[in-house]
């Protein structure tokens, strides 16, 4: 279709490594054709350079066209130059046809696409503090509470307030916005990790750089759940198969919703509500939570329905980027009260490097408002801070240690 001989009288052999995996993807098709032609002296042998990358679905007709995968494995290929055909992604080299072996360069300029859909709602006072504290810390955040109080509403809004993100980023999705991964509470340690004869990607390394949200926390496999303690503090997930190798870097937020008991009606905010369980049934239910696991959630919030939401999303939005802002120019060091840790010597590492980030956080905050007033001249952390912040990272936490006794 395209004018060009294939060696009909010669044996041509496609070496493609590693021998031992299956290959499935379309995108080797123009590496193999290009490697034929330039075999057989038919293409010049320096139209391109040898150390690009060519990755590309060939059509029968002989137009080249972009992998759909291409955008995902960007991340992996180091900044390589690559070769594709015609698409709308990444900034490549491009060869439209193999008819014509002429090359173009095309750069697409992603632009951010904030999701709207959490910006216009309505939110009550400690619904805005736990968007703006999830959105400006990244620390890992659990919503708990009463079935229909939205608590998973809440968690899909915060995609809405997020930290604007780097082009290295937004190139892994279509929206060119962090990525939002929801799996059912169903979904097996596999297909969550990831792996296989292929090392296919899970769900960890599809979330990179934006919210895993797990909606019915204590509803997935015990496997699963002690599985994600190692990836929420910044581990390394090695996935190995035979002779292939790969390291997963794990850098998104945890946001997780549930029910402590099967009535769906306790929270340690009300006294104990009867139902058809039994008690100790519903105890159980809340045992589920391990010490280990519930130490790695920086924010808690017990959501309670029926409250007046008066809050816009726009003026959440407007606190979490007066924030960045400001983090972006500050270039001193907010020092808590000397005091701090020996008063907080009882809590884990951990929970107390959680306490000093959002006290220094709202810190921050309170200065922005004063300084408006001209009273301040540098942020400085106090009492009242570090007050606030116990009701978001220590009290709630305690209230649920304590279960329903």
């Amino acid at each position: 279709s395209s004018g060009y001989k294939f060696p009909l009288t010669s044996q041509m052999i496609v070496n493609i490594k590693p021998n031992h995996l299956r290959k499935s993807s379309r995108g080797v098709e123009l590496a193999v054709a290009l490697g034929i032609l330039l075999k057989t002296d038919q293409i010049p042998p320096d139209f391109y350079e040898p150390d690009w990358v060519i990755y590309g679905e060939l059509g029968l007709d002989g137009e080249v066209f972009e992998p759909s995968d291409l955008a995902n494995s960007m991340p992996y290929l180091n900044n390589a130059t690559i070769l594709t055909g015609k698409g709308e992604g990444t900034s490549c080299y491009r060869l439209d046809n193999i008819k014509n072996i002429e090359i173009n360069f095309t750069q697409n300029l992603q632009t951010f696409k904030r999701p709207q859909s959490g910006l216009n709602k309505l939110y009550t006072t400690d619904e805005a503090d736990f968007l703006f504290l999830a959105a400006t810390s990244g620390l890992h955040a659990l919503l708990a509470g009463d079935s229909g109080a939205g608590k998973t509403t809440l968690a899909h809004s915060l995609a809405s307030f997020l930290k604007e993100p780097t082009s290295a980023e937004i190139v892994r999705t279509e929206n060119c916005w962090r990525p939002v991964i929801s799996p059912h509470n169903s979904i097996t340690s596999g297909a969550f990790l990831g792996g296989g004869a292929n090392l296919w990607e899970g769900e960890i390394e599809r979330v990179q750089g934006g919210i895993l949200l797990l909606d019915e926390l204590l509803e997935f496999n015990a496997e699963i759940l002690e599985a994600l303690r190692g990836p929420m503090t910044g581990e390394k997930i090695r996935l190995s198969r035979a002779a292939s190798k790969r390291e997963i870097d794990c850098n998104f937020q945890v946001v997780a919703t549930t029910n402590l008991c099967r009535c769906g009606k306790w929270t340690p905010s009300k006294q104990y509500a009867g139902c058809r369980y039994s008690r100790a049934k519903c105890a159980s239910y809340l045992e589920r939570f391990s010490g280990p696991l519930l130490d790695r959630f920086g924010i808690l919030l017990f959501t309670t329905p029926g409250q007046k939401r008066t809050i816009k999303g726009t003026e959440i939005l407007e606190r979490v980027k007066r924030y960045f802002g400001f983090a972006q120019t500050f270039k001193g060091t907010l020092e808590v009260p000397v005091l701090f840790d020996s008063y907080y010597s009882n809590l884990s590492t951990r929970r107390k490097n959680y306490l000093g980030y959002i006290t220094r956080i709202f810190a921050v905050e309170r200065f922005l408002q004063t300084q408006e007033a001209k009273t301040a001249s540098a942020p400085k952390v106090d009492i009242s801070d570090i007050n606030r912040a116990e009701l978001w990272v220590i009290r709630p936490f305690e209230q649920l240690d304590k279960g329903m006794s």
